[in-house]
């Protein structure tokens, strides 16, 4: 029986088409063992997307511990260098010993769409090296730094991060996994910038985390000649804004702890049991009041005076240390800027703790130019200070105040603002040079703390 010359076709596409499918199926696989379309960095990642349990979790990542892998906390990064500290059982860095890790090679690519992936205070699963020996105990021995590989990394459970000042389209991830945000400023020297609070105060509120600020420097206040009435009147008004708030605020002297004494002790005890992550301006103190907790290790500091209450950047890398308080902290370089933008109105609303369950006429309203706006009447009435509400402007359109940014209805302010500013830094520079006379000594400018708030109002 002569074969169906039509059948003969129809088998030769089909195997033709089963050898494609074939084919494609070994490329897909082949990406996936480089790490390409398969990330596996994120371990618990199956977990928070409900495609597995936690009991199934638990499994999981006990084999991957039986394996030789450990459990640990990163404590610093220098490029691809990674130190990290075993975690006790209650999930503790044990900072004593640290291991020399690096991340692995299949992960590469990961590094390549991220500014920083690994960030200090992640929690990670490590691989030892095969050349490392241990002990009884399961402690490695006859080396002061044992290396290892890190395989995986847990969740962040909270986190700071802002938009990359050197590549716009990434985020830079400050600190991880922190219980507590700390914000440090100083009155003078830098001059504290609200604007800056109220946008790390923003990132707290977003990832629920329960945050500080602390005033350094405060016996600057006792200078008039930087300190005016107009300057106190206004300072002591943010006090009030933020207490009313329900933040808590400290002020302390750093560098003469004694006289502040009561605060010390209450952010020791305020600190106590937590994870603390440090952020601020360069040169308003961080490392001085993080000696004040004694940490394991000194922070280096200029003790000179003139040093200390000129400000200087001191950090230039983030650390995580065990303190002697009993808590943990991470201490940050100092930033220039802390850029949070493209909030819509409602989230940003509840960002602002004072804005929440104030209605409008709206659904959503974005509080700026609408009318019979709740938060506007609220402002109005004192119930929402100004300078908050300028804030929440200048976070929700991105304004920053500074010169080449602002839309054109922002010109005015924006050139008024930048004249002020001037004859302020001028008149300061005068003071501290001794060019002044007192007549001209009392003549700074009457919104000067509105100044230093809107410069960073927005970016």
């Amino acid at each position: 029986m002569v074969r169906d010359w039509r059948k003969y076709l129809d088998e030769a596409d089909h195997r033709r088409r089963d050898k494609l499918v074939k084919i494609e199926k070994i490329k897909k696989q082949k990406r996936s063992v480089r790490g390409r379309t398969v990330d596996d960095w994120i371990v618990d990642s199956q977990l928070h997307e409900g495609d597995e349990t936690e009991s199934e979790f638990s499994l999981r990542l006990g084999r991957l511990v039986e394996s030789g892998q450990r459990r640990g906390r990163v404590i610093e990064v220098h490029k691809r260098n990674i130190f990290v500290a075993e975690e006790n059982a209650e999930g503790k860095p044990e900072t004593e010993l640290l291991w020399l890790c690096s991340v692995a090679k299949r992960h590469f690519q990961r590094a390549h769409r991220e500014r920083n992936f690994v960030v200090v205070g992640d929690r990670i699963l490590f691989e030892p090296d095969a050349e490392v020996a241990f002990d009884s105990e399961g402690q490695p021995k006859e080396t002061d730094l044992p290396r290892g590989v890190i395989q995986h990394a847990f969740s962040r459970h909270s986190r700071i991060a802002r938009r990359d000042p050197l590549n716009p389209e990434w985020e830079h991830v400050m600190l991880a996994n922190i219980d507590l945000l700390v914000i440090v400023a100083s009155v003078f020297h830098p001059e504290v910038r609200w604007g800056l609070i109220d946008r790390f105060l923003v990132q707290a509120e977003l990832e629920g985390l329960p945050a500080a600020i602390v005033l350094n420097k405060v016996d600057l206040l006792e200078n008039p000649k930087l300190a005016t009435e107009e300057f106190l009147r206004r300072y002591r008004k943010r006090l009030e804004i933020y207490r009313g708030i329900g933040y808590e605020v400290f002020e302390i002297c750093a560098l003469r702890p004694r006289k502040t004494q009561a605060e010390v002790k209450r952010l020791r005890e305020t600190f106590k049991g937590k994870l603390i992550g440090f952020a601020g301006h360069s040169g308003v103190g961080k490392s001085s009041l993080l000696n004040l907790m004694k940490p394991e290790f000194d922070q280096i500091v200029d003790d000179n005076p003139d040093i200390f209450y000129k400000g200087r950047h001191t950090t230039t890398y983030n650390s995580l240390l065990q303190l002697g308080i009993g808590a943990y902290a991470i201490d940050t370089p100092g930033v220039r800027s802390f850029a949070v933008e493209g909030f819509d109105s409602i989230t940003l609303t509840q960002c602002f703790p004072e804005f929440r369950g104030i209605n409008c006429h709206y659904r959503e309203c974005t509080h700026d130019h609408e009318p019979k706006c709740g938060i506007k009447d609220a402002v109005a009435e004192g119930r929402i200070s100004q300078e908050r509400y300028r804030s929440f402007i200048g976070v929700l359109k991105g304004i920053s105040f500074r010169e080449g940014e602002g839309d054109a209805s922002e010109a005015e302010v924006i050139a008024d603002l930048k004249a002020r500013g001037q004859v302020r830094d001028e008149k300061l520079r005068q003071m501290q040079s001794g060019e002044a006379d007192d007549a001209d000594e009392a003549e700074l400018p009457a919104d000067t703390m509105d100044t230093t708030d809107t410069e960073d109002s927005g970016k």
